[in-house]
């Protein structure tokens, strides 16, 4: 599938898919408070329901998206931020999903995630706008 509305070199540029960062936190806080939704139903749901999994999976890919995309002012002014980790993991699920290990998302999934769900809704807040 391609964007048929966008040249393929453009896309990352083109003002049609340019986000602010507090777009992206939205993004970014959004899927954090579905994968705990995911957290709440369980290992053994997650492990026995591919379609939870990909979820997962799916929520785990547009943070490491998202932080990979803020502008490089706010990750300066947040260096506490794991985007290096999140990116890696992104691509991970993306190009080798079929090597990725349901302990590790699980841990990342109920550790990971809700440690920086706290760490962005401190910055989104007043104070750290």
């Amino acid at each position: 599938m391609r964007a048929r509305e966008l040249p393929r070199n453009a896309r990352r540029r083109h003002p049609a898919v340019t986000r602010k960062d507090d777009e992206r936190i939205q993004d970014i806080l959004g899927a954090c408070d579905r994968l705990a939704q995911i957290a709440a139903r369980g290992r053994s749901e997650y492990d026995g329901d591919w379609v939870i999994r990909d979820a997962a999976n799916y929520n785990l890919t547009v943070i490491g998206e998202a932080l990979d995309r803020l502008s490089d002012d706010f990750v300066a002014r947040h260096r506490d931020l794991p985007v290096r980790q999140a990116k890696s993991l992104r691509n991970k699920l993306a190009h080798e999903y079929f090597v990725a290990d349901p302990d590790i998302l699980w841990d990342t999934i109920t550790q990971d995630v809700p440690a920086l769900a706290a760490k962005i809704a401190a910055i989104h807040g007043p104070a750290g706008q």
